[in-house]
């Protein structure tokens, strides 16, 4: 059942994420928005921003091609097959990355004395196998969930948080111990899927069926992997215009943490079972089925908008402040949250929808939006570095982080476009009435706000008391939700039909 497997994949995400809430809060208690969190930031952020761009492309291509009527009675060959190339390619890649670490460096963090120079060139050494670990785990989570095994697939780095929290409770760690426990982490996430994988009947040593078709379209992984960027490398190289990359790093990982709970885990559940859809020429379910997900999605999206709006500072604050995290450093994460907060549409195009267009091979739409809106970022980001604005650095890094967030709408626009032509028109009276109902909801927990911030000011964003507001806010809108029947309709969904 798609809405029970959803909540499963949801509490999974949770339970993973949450540790890594405490972990980023540990991390910043220990060393706050240093130089040293900086370099560590910027290396390891090669991990989140390329290697898990390329560990998604791999998965989604795996499942994607599994589901082909071609590969019927040959998954688990083909499967072993797709690992041995990959493992085979990734550490050729990983000694490529080693290799070439004093001018990555140089590129991603720019400035550096020669001490602190060492100390990133160092830590890219230690950072490089995290290439074959993190795509590895990601593939075979995409055969995982192919199998419909969601859980365990959402909670596989539950042992890298626990491992990294576990370094930062030592007293005065050393940040090279950290990046060393960081890169063993990324290896964690294959060991705690590996009983799950040999269950399913999945090896690596299992002979290729020549019967395969040819499926490992080199230019098809290029294409999902340059459309998988866009996000990342936006907020990477905004880091790297600001120069203040700790802030920027806390408020994008913030969004992202709390964004993909829900995005990732509707993504887990519902594409296999698009896949396998769409592939059977059921073009009208995959229509109903997008209209279902954008529905949760505004539902989600909208509640999450009003929280960091209103009360993301008091979030910022219970969550990071504390140590070398000081009540400035709250202030610039909170607006960097907000502002990328608000591109919150290119996130869930990028992550959920560019997947529907991958099935029908549309890669145009997700590589030229990509690489405009990369560039368009580039060019946004030097013509501020090189205006008068830059003599102010709060502004220089309010504008930088808000020409990202337009640019994100903007390709959610070309892709809600580009998928007409796959699932047919899907913006239908229906869908439009329960987004209307949504925003009424959301309407009636402004209101609220807006009495308890008027009246009780200091309440409503003291350090804990912000709470009851929250809460009361939350409950006004679910309520706001029952009572116009959203609640109902979304909870309803259990169609049999996930295949």
């Amino acid at each position: 059942m798609l809405g029970k497997s959803y909540i499963l994949v949801v509490i999974g995400i949770l339970l993973a994420k949450g540790l890594g809430f405490f972990r980023d809060m540990a991390f910043a208690g220990v060393f706050g928005t240093g130089t040293e969190a900086d370099i560590y930031s910027q290396v390891f952020g090669l991990v989140n921003l390329i290697f898990t761009g390329i560990g998604v492309a791999l998965s989604t291509l795996v499942i994607k091609n599994l589901n082909k009527e071609e590969n019927a009675g040959c998954e688990k060959s083909y499967a072993a097959s797709f690992l041995r190339k990959s493992i085979l390619a990734l550490t050729v890649a990983a000694l490529a990355v080693a290799l070439l670490a004093e001018p990555i460096v140089n590129a991603v963090l720019p400035g550096l004395s020669a001490e602190e120079f060492d100390l990133a060139v160092k830590m890219m050494y230690l950072m490089a196998p995290s290439l074959v670990f993190v795509v590895v785990a990601y593939i075979v989570s995409g055969l995982l969930q192919n199998k419909k095994v969601y859980f365990i697939t959402s909670i596989m780095s539950l042992p890298f948080n626990v491992a990294i929290i576990a370094a930062l409770l030592f007293e005065n760690v050393d940040i090279m111990a950290v990046a060393l426990v960081t890169t063993i982490g990324w290896f964690f996430h294959i060991v705690i899927q590996l009983p799950a994988f040999y269950k399913k009947g999945y090896s690596f040593l299992e002979k290729k069926d020549k019967s395969l078709i040819k499926k490992d379209k080199s230019p098809e992984i290029l294409w999902i992997f340059i459309s998988n960027m866009m996000f990342q490398l936006c907020v990477y190289i905004d880091r790297a215009f600001v120069g203040d990359a700790a802030t920027f790093n806390y408020a994008s990982n913030l969004f992202i943490t709390i964004s993909s709970v829900f995005v990732v885990a509707m993504s887990t559940v519902v594409f296999p079972s698009i896949s396998k859809n769409y592939e059977e020429g059921q073009i009208t379910y995959v229509n109903e089925l997008v209209q279902y997900i954008i529905t949760i999605m505004v539902a989600i999206f909208l509640p999450f908008l009003l929280v960091v709006g209103f009360f993301g500072e008091d979030v910022i604050r219970l969550v990071y402040e504390r140590g070398e995290f000081t009540s400035e450093s709250t202030l610039a994460v909170s607006k960097m949250f907000f502002i990328y907060s608000l591109g919150v549409l290119g996130y869930v195009a990028q992550e959920l929808f560019n997947k529907i267009l991958y099935l029908a091979e549309k890669y145009k739409y997700t590589v030229i939006g990509t690489v405009a809106v990369v560039v368009a970022n580039v060019g946004i980001n030097l013509g501020i570095k090189a205006s008068p604005l830059s003599e102010n650095p709060e502004l220089t890094s309010v504008l930088t982080a808000s020409s990202t967030s337009v640019l994100l709408t903007l390709y959610a626009v070309a892709i809600a476009v580009g998928m007409r032509k796959v699932t047919g028109p899907y913006f239908q009276k229906g869908l439009l009435t329960d987004i209307g109902k949504i925003a009424v909801s959301g309407a009636l927990a402004t209101a609220v706000y807006v009495v308890f911030n008027v009246f009780l000011k200091d309440f409503t964003h003291g350090y804990m008391t912000f709470l009851v507001p929250l809460a009361a806010c939350g409950v006004t809108y679910i309520a706001g939700l029952y009572f116009t029947g959203i609640l109902k309709r979304l909870m309803k969904r259990e169609r049999e039909e996930v295949k």
